[in-house]
């Protein structure tokens, strides 16, 4: 990116004429694009996490009520499930308040300049 700058949430955008703002708003629409798109995965690894604390909870409840022989067929069987590791919850959603907020940056320098655009042209 020639015009733009992005360092952690705030987004910086360095511009001398018209053609360059035309230039950085082409950029900025691009990225918005791009983190739109990884927003999407992070609210699907969200889901995936939810489920995963749901389905962990249910599972030590239904344990605790089970006994003897189902408990240790129960026990058993979880050792030989895949574990596909899932992110923390609160770290997914942390990932997520932080593109939020980079998204809405992006949304601000993109307003500002064509702002300026329309009080040049």
């Amino acid at each position: 990116m020639r015009f733009t700058r992005i360092d952690g949430t705030a987004v910086m955008v360095t511009v001398t004429s018209a053609k360059e703002a035309k230039a950085a708003l082409k950029e900025l629409r691009h990225k918005k694009k791009e983190l739109n798109l990884l927003r999407r995965r992070l609210v699907r690894e969200q889901k995936a996490a939810r489920a995963a604390e749901q389905r962990a909870e249910r599972a030590r409840s239904d344990l605790s009520r089970r006994h003897g022989l189902i408990r240790l067929v129960v026990r058993t069987a979880a050792l030989f499930r895949s574990n596909k590791p899932v992110r923390d919850l609160t770290a997914v959603t942390r990932d997520l308040d932080a593109m939020d907020e980079t998204i809405h940056s992006l949304d601000t320098c993109i307003v500002q300049i064509e702002g300026k655009l329309l009080t040049l042209g």
